[in-house]
């Protein structure tokens, strides 16, 4: 009873830490649609109005390295109480602002609890789950954000068409005030927290090198980037890279475990693993516009026609989980990153419409539902305990600025054929093309990455097999 109350628990807490990220999400898809009426209502521009986006993925990029250090030093509620308490007093600033000021501040706020809650929903996973159940408890949590790239182009276009761009925010404060009270009785904390010196000058460092890459991606992607800003910041990226390392080097207090990036089974998942996040973006932002754009449909329609990829994932994503944990770890990872890319294979040679358009994100977010987490658990279940929180902050971290490349990514590929031809219906569908392509190659490369990591895997099996044979012989 008392092993079944716990894990009860533990699941409402993985629960109540992902509606957070959950949250964030869908406001941050949802928002992408409302800034033309946003634009009119501030007189901004649209370089102005994209700070809501930039500002928000910029703050969570930069905490979210730091929640190896803020696991040791804090306790799990007490995190959780910063990132809900900021999550409800950003939502409050935007959802009442009446100048962009107020707005940006709020999305900011929010950023603040997105970059303290992601990683620690996943730390809780794998420091709390039982060993044998940790695929399950990691789709359980994958499951509670693989709806909300979906979702939030459909409540955006159902929000703007029926209410002020305030309800994006005021309707989400009852969501979040029931967040709060589930994780208030569900959290627990299992190990104690140590009293770790803050490393500053590695902490200041990373976060200019951090800061200074998203920086550089949005400027180069923007299309009117300034080239003396872009050498600026490469000089400031490759200084504060270089002063990291270096501070880094032979401090016993380490921010984060940097020779986690020597070891080559997590190398070898970490690459497919920030591939399929950027492919995941890029196409939560390109099959909605192409739908509207290429295909002529409304905001609203076009919100809802993306919402059967989002169930695909969040189902999928809780079986892959069992499949991880009772049959093979390896086999929800091969026959989902092998569904993806066949998938485009079939996308590219298909005439794109709007059916094959919806059938190619339902089935690409299957293959996602698969594979995506359980690379993760897979790669993190391969280290040791001392150094888990460091190997998550780091997956935290590519996530985020996968992200931030993919939406980039396809908006640039769209922007380019659009502006190759005369007309926009037209120039949006060879956008769409090119997209398909690009995703095709990356796809491949995913695939190589993760049989690479599997025949690693299986290699090492055999001869530890082999070293325990021999041993037991003697």
């Amino acid at each position: 009873m008392v092993f079944v109350e716990k894990n009860n628990k533990l699941v409402i807490s993985i629960i109540s830490i992902g509606l957070l990220s959950f949250l964030g999400i869908v406001i941050e898809t949802a928002l992408n649609i409302t800034f033309p009426r946003l634009m009119r209502a501030f007189s901004i521009s649209a370089s102005t109005v994209q700070w809501l986006t930039t500002g928000y993925m910029l703050v969570s990029t930069v905490l979210i390295p730091f929640g190896a250090f803020l696991r040791k030093r804090c306790r799990i509620i007490s995190l959780f109480r910063i990132a809900v308490f900021s999550f409800l007093a950003g939502t409050i600033c935007a959802g009442f602002a009446e100048d962009f000021l107020f707005l940006l501040l709020g999305r900011l706020l929010q950023g603040v609890a997105a970059g303290i809650g992601l990683p620690l929903m996943f730390s809780l996973i794998l420091e709390q789950a039982p060993r044998r159940s940790v695929g399950t408890f990691m789709g359980i949590g994958s499951l509670v954000i693989a709806f909300a790239p979906a979702v939030g182009p459909a409540y955006g276009g159902v929000i703007q068409r029926a209410f002020s761009w305030h309800m994006l925010f005021i309707l989400l404060l009852p969501l979040i005030i029931i967040t709060w009270l589930l994780g208030e009785f569900s959290i627990q904390q299992v190990a104690p927290t140590k009293k770790v010196a803050f490393d500053l000058r590695g902490g200041i460092s990373l976060a200019a090198l951090l800061t200074a890459t998203l920086l550089l991606i949005v400027n180069l992607t923007s299309g009117n980037g300034s080239l003396i800003l872009q050498i600026l910041l490469i000089v400031i990226i490759i200084i504060s890279c270089a002063a990291f390392l270096y501070f880094e080097r032979n401090n016993p207090q380490r921010l984060l475990e940097i020779t986690l990036l020597k070891n080559t089974q997590f190398i070898s998942l970490l690459i497919p693993f920030f591939l399929l996040q950027l492919m995941s973006l890029s196409m939560s932002y390109l099959v909605p516009n192409v739908l509207e754009l290429g295909f002529k449909q409304s905001t609203t329609v076009a919100g809802f026609l993306v919402l059967p990829a989002a169930v695909a994932d969040a189902m999928v994503a809780a079986v892959a989980g069992l499949v991880y944990d009772k049959i093979n770890r390896f086999l929800p990872i091969l026959v989902g990153t092998g569904l993806i890319m066949l998938t485009f294979l079939a996308a590219n040679l298909l005439v794109p419409s709007v059916i094959t358009l919806v059938l190619t994100y339902t089935i690409f977010m299957v293959g996602l539902g698969f594979s995506y987490s359980n690379i993760m658990t897979l790669s993190l279940s391969r280290l040791s305990t001392a150094v888990t929180n460091d190997g998550n902050a780091i997956y935290m971290t590519v996530q985020s600025y996968s992200g931030a490349v993919g939406i980039a990514l396809s908006a640039s590929l769209i922007s380019f054929a659009q502006k190759q031809s005369a007309d926009l219906e037209m120039g949006t569908k060879a956008g769409l093309n090119l997209n398909l392509l690009v995703l095709l190659c990356l796809a491949i490369i995913v695939l190589c990455f993760c049989l690479i990591s599997v025949r690693q895997s299986v290699r090492e099996s055999v001869d530890g097999l082999q070293d325990t044979k021999e041993l037991s012989k003697k």
